[in-house]
């Protein structure tokens, strides 16, 4: 069963990344958060969606170590972005 994490680029340009596992989409969607992407779901198999606050709510509560939000643009710049295999929505 795949879970995929719906996100934007800078262009606006929707995209998908899949992940095996709940945890893994939503550590997934705190990767892309940190990098600065348009989050906007995560689309569970069943059809069931987690959206965007409940995504910023496991981000913020630094659930998954380092990838707390850094505002500075010192923080944004120093990022490498990752590696996404992409699937248009």
């Amino acid at each position: 069963m795949m879970w995929h994490v719906v996100f934007a680029e800078c262009d606006g340009r929707v995209l998908s990344r899949a992940a095996r596992s709940r945890d893994s989409a939503i550590q997934v969607a705190c990767e892309l958060l940190s990098q600065a992407y348009d989050v906007r779901r995560i689309l569970e198999p069943n059809g069931i969606s987690i959206e965007r606050p409940e995504l910023d709510e496991h981000f913020d509560e630094g659930r998954f170590p380092g990838l707390r939000r850094d505002t500075s643009s010192a923080g944004r710049a120093s990022r490498m972005p990752i590696e996404l295999e992409t699937v248009t929505e």
